[in-house]
């Protein structure tokens, strides 16, 4: 940098010196044991300036607080010591630690002493820097101020030396530091950072940068290159932009006259680089730099800044040519490498000098691994690498200006993979053929999807020579262009016949109902351009008239510009699966025996009757018929016979009524028949015809003749009728009134026939049983049973439970208790028996528990045909008996006679579980089966109940006496106690102990009562 350049100017004088009160005061330590010595010193300099400075005193009374004090003053400027303290080298100790330890070079020392003898040699003076040494006889006032100014002249000195010193040592690694710096931004930045350090303290300051080769000295050709402090808004801005004025005059002023400019407040340094075109100032907003810093520091410091700002700027011109460069070859090599063909370069050593990505991972490899490569070195394929050669050859020779090729390259995995390559020469400027560029593409994929489309082609062909379906292609005029072998089944045509002719000749379907010929597919398909089926139920006509069911659909077969070129039609037999679906509606609607509509559908179609006699006060009439002595044929012949009985009851109904009329089996011996449109008098006939058919039929099983009636019911159907469930309701009622009447009869319902009353009770009770459990309304009754033999005759030995219910039914005679015979049908037609024999078992365990007990005797509980199958039973009589402690042989169950025979097998089961258990079994009502002789040694019971109506009448009939004697007797001979019940005088009770029966129950002993009132 020339000198001119960093001459120094003042816009107006230099500041005044600083006031004292501006200026840090001096630093003196006095260290001394002497109290006296403080206080004299104290007085001597108080209030003594040295070169405008005042003077702070630190005060020590012995080495140890000295080193402390030094420790927190390091600026201390004049130390005064006395030698001899706490020891006599005290204050000698005190030097070396202030010289050797703290390194306080700048700071100035003064000994001294009251002993004399204890003065330091020279070569301590010499080697500590001691400045004087001293008795305190010898300073006097006037030579401690002038020992102290003195010493503080040479400390100032240097100091000042020091700072010199330090100064430039910042220069110097501030220029080393700048040097490094790469772009004019980071070095005004680092500009700002290092005069910072230099001035101790933090600075407001802008550096600009003006291009000189641009026209006119116009504000906005300087930019902002750094800014701090307050000015840190003005960053990478035109010096015009800063809303200082003050800002933009001195630096413009500095900038015209290329020169320093210093002002009270401010200062501005210009710089040039020798080299640049640009030149640069510095605006700092302080006017203490002249003062505080040498300005040939300064100059020095701008002297290498502007060495930095000439060398930044070449290596931005460079930089910017190399980034240019750089963006150039990545721009280059983007393309290259973006390129889905391959790109290469080859020598004449066939070495790859250039490689894009697309050809490096084709073989697996990276671009820097592929580069430098020789052919051989990733393709081992000898016979292709002899065509590469030789190709490469006719391009070096001349003979050949540019070469195309396909070839196949087989990779070492065995992979067959090919290519579509193009060759050409690089020529250099004397014409000669320096290097090859390649061009190509991977074309493996296509010739793969070639082949297979050819191998497809044939699959495909041979796939609709064999699969199930029938396949029948067309052009776009719906002319047949294949049939597969099933087509050709199916339509009873060949493919060379049919060829050429209009699909729907060959191909003639119709509906399955109606018969009328149904719409081509194929047309539709070819004419709406998606997929059409067939629609549901239609049938193939054969060429020979042979039918098929069947499920097609026709796709259009479309081009690559989507116009489309035909149609196939898929179709496939669906003849056996509809028979089997035809055949699963009929069974879901049809009853398997009989083949007549179940209940079901009859109850769907006996809504509609109803809806039509809603709707247009259609009549009609609703027959229910049940069977009698059915139940016996089953029973005596077995389910084989009943099954046939009903078959053949079913061919003497199935010609007696109108084709329109609908008859279902709806139950096991139970008909239901709708006669829609039927006035009640000849529903009437038609039911009085059915009960003499019936009755007069005599079926014949295995040798034996049995003879069966029949019992119906009859309701008119009228738009009264709320629905199907009272309709059902009340035709059973008819039909049980017609069983009550006699049998073998019809009866029409009538809301108010008292004949129907007692069937309208019980159903309403079955309906209400239900509630009547919820609500509590059963009871319990206990009826006793007394011994007639024993040590103590008439004594209770159990008390039977017998079950009732409140009547839930009319609001008149809510209350009234209702007998089991009243609803015991109900709740086992409706299975609610078995929870009504758990709710009876439940009580009668909770009463003996509450009293029963208490008199001895045993508990007797009723069991229904339900129990016998009630596999969780036992084990809920167990758990009762447990939880309210009742011994299990203290209670006897009973089976009625007739429910054990008929289910002997899980009679016996029950019987036996309850015998393990310790309980005890009775046969109830024996005597009125016909085989109770043959199953009596079968079960493991403990008393026989003789049948009532033999008991009831043995006084009057001898007959009767016999059969209970008879009974008794066999009893006792199976080692089986015997009971009568019905035992309604003394007279029968007399009787019954002449013949040596065990036990009687019976109003004679007393009624059934509640608990409470039994006796």
């Amino acid at each position: 940098m020339n000198d001119e350049l960093l001459s120094w100017t003042d816009d107006t004088d230099l500041p005044a010196t600083p006031s004292s009160a501006a200026l840090p005061p001096w630093k003196l330590l006095v260290v001394d044991d002497d109290i006296e010595v403080h206080e004299v010193t104290r007085f001597v300099l108080n209030a003594l300036q040295v070169f405008g400075r005042p003077i702070q005193l630190l005060h020590a009374y012995s080495g140890i607080e000295a080193r402390e004090q030094l420790r927190q003053h390091p600026d201390i400027a004049v130390a005064l010591l006395d030698v001899v303290m706490e020891t006599a080298q005290a204050g000698l100790e005190l030097v070396g630690y202030i010289r050797d330890e703290l390194g306080l070079l700048e700071c100035r020392l003064i000994l001294r002493t009251g002993e004399p003898g204890y003065a330091p040699e020279l070569s301590v003076v010499d080697q500590y820097d001691i400045n004087d040494y001293r008795t305190k006889g010898e300073l006097t006032h006037t030579r401690l101020i002038t020992m102290v100014s003195t010493a503080l002249r040479s400390y100032r000195q240097l100091h000042a030396v020091s700072e010199q010193r330090r100064a430039l040592e910042s220069i110097v690694r501030a220029a080393a530091e700048l040097m490094e710096e790469r772009s004019l931004a980071d070095l005004a930045a680092g500009v700002l950072a290092q005069l910072a350090m230099l001035l101790k303290r933090a600075v407001d300051g802008i550096v600009f940068i003006r291009d000189r080769s641009r026209s006119g000295a116009a504000p906005e050709n300087c930019i902002v290159l750094a800014a701090t402090g307050r000015h840190a808004a003005c960053l990478a801005q035109p010096l015009h932009l800063p809303p200082d004025e003050r800002v933009l005059s001195r630096v413009m002023a500095s900038l015209q006259r290329r020169q320093h400019v210093f002002g009270k407040d401010y200062t501005v340094l210009y710089l040039q680089a020798s080299t640049s075109h640009q030149e640069a100032a510095i605006f700092l907003d302080s006017g203490q730099l002249p003062a505080t810093l040498d300005r040939a520091l300064v100059d020095v410091l701008l002297t290498s800044v502007a060495a930095c700002f000439g060398n930044v700027a070449l290596v931005e011109r460079l930089l910017r040519a190399q980034a240019e460069i750089e963006e150039q070859r990545s721009f280059l090599r983007t393309v290259i490498d973006a390129n889905p063909h391959f790109v290469f370069v080859v020598d004449r050593q066939a070495r790859l000098r250039l490689a894009n990505r697309s050809l490096a991972e084709s073989f697996g490899l990276t671009v820097e691994k592929m580069t430098g490569q020789a052919l051989p070195d990733f393709m081992t394929d000898a016979e292709t690498l002899e065509i590469l050669r030789d190709d490469d050859r006719s391009i070096w020779n001349g003979q050949l200006k540019r070469v195309e090729r396909e070839l196949r390259w087989l990779a070492s995995s065995g992979e067959e993979r090919w290519f579509h390559i193009i060759k050409a020469p690089i020529r250099s400027s004397s014409g000669q053929v320096e290097e090859l560029i390649g061009v190509g593409i991977e074309t493996t994929e296509r010739k793969r999807a070639e082949m297979a489309l050819f191998e497809a082609k044939e699959r495909a062909l041979v796939t609709l020579h064999s699969i199930g379906d029938a396949v029948i292609t067309t052009d776009a005029s719906a002319r047949v262009d294949y049939m597969n072998p099933v087509a050709e089944l199916l339509t009873g045509w060949s493919t060379s016949d049919a060829k050429g002719r209009p699909v729907a000749e060959v191909f003639r379907i119709v509906n399955e109902q109606t018969r009328e010929p149904a719409p081509d597919p194929v047309r539709r398909c070819l004419q709406e351009g998606r997929i059409v089926s067939l629609p549901g139920r239609s049938v193939l006509l054969r060429r020979d008239e042979r039918e098929f069911d069947i499920d097609d659909s026709a796709a259009p077969i479309n081009g690559p510009d989507g116009a489309t070129l035909g149609a196939v039609l898929v179709f496939h037999d669906v003849t056996q699966s509809r028979q089997l679906t035809r055949q699963l509606a009929h069974d879901a609607t049809h009853d398997a025996l009989t083949g007549l509509i179940n209940r079901p559908e009859f109850e769907r179609r006996l809504g509609r009757a109803l809806d039509s006699a809603h709707q247009h006060a259609a009549r009609h009439v609703l027959c229910y018929l049940d069977l009698d002595q059915f139940k016996a044929v089953n029973d005596a012949a077995g389910h084989a016979a009943g099954d046939e009985l009903l078959k053949q009851i079913n061919s003497i109904l199935i010609g007696m009524f109108r084709e329109r009329d609908t008859l279902a089996r709806i139950g096991g011996d139970e008909f239901a028949l709708l006669q829609e449109n039927c006035p009640l008098e000849r529903a009437q006939v038609i039911a009085q015809a059915v009960v003499r058919n019936i009755r007069e039929h005599r079926f014949v099983w295995q040798g034996r003749s049995y003879q069966i009636g029949v019992s119906i019911g009859l309701v008119p159907i009228t738009a009264e009728t709320k629905d199907a469930a009272q309709l059902l309701a009340q035709a059973d009622m008819a039909c049980y009134t017609a069983k009550e009447l006699g049998r073998n009869r019809v009866h029409v319902y009538q809301a108010a026939d008292s004949q129907s009353i007692p069937r309208h009770t019980q159903i309403l009770g079955a309906a209400g049983l239900r509630d009547a459990l919820e609500h509590d309304l059963f009871q319990l009754h206990y009826q006793a049973i007394v011994a007639l033999t024993g040590e103590r005759p008439l004594r209770v030995v159990r008390y039977e439970a017998l079950l009732r219910v409140a009547q839930p039914f009319k609001e008149t005679r809510r209350g009234e208790l209702v007998l089991p015979a009243a609803f015991l049908p109900a709740a086992e037609r409706y299975g609610l028996m078995a929870a009504i024999d758990r709710w009876v078992i439940r009580s009668a365990c909770r009463d003996y528990a509450r009293g029963i007990g208490q008199t001895g005797a045993m508990l007797a509980i009723n069991l229904s045909a339900s129990a016998l199958g009630d596999e969780g039973l036992p084990d809920f009589i167990d758990g009762q008996l447990v939880e309210h402690s009742l011994p299990s042989e203290r209670v006897c169950f009973e089976i009625a006679e007739a429910v054990a025979v008929q289910n002997l097998r899980p009679a016996l089961a029950l019987i036996s579980a309850l015998k393990r258990q310790g309980c005890r079994l009775a046969l109830d009502d024996f005597g009125s089966g016909l085989s109770s002789l043959h199953y009596l040694k079968t079960l493991p019971i403990d008393y026989l109940k003789i049948d009532g109506s033999f008991v009831q009448a043995m006084c009057d009939s001898p007959p009767d006496a016999a059969l209970v004697a008879a009974i008794n007797q066999m009893g006792h001979a199976l080692g089986i106690e015997t009971v009568a019940v019905y035992a309604g005088s003394q007279a029968t009770v007399d009787r019954l102990c002449e013949l040596g029966v065990d036990y009687a129950q019976g109003y004679f002993f007393g009624k059934p009562e509640p608990w409470a009132g039994a006796s």
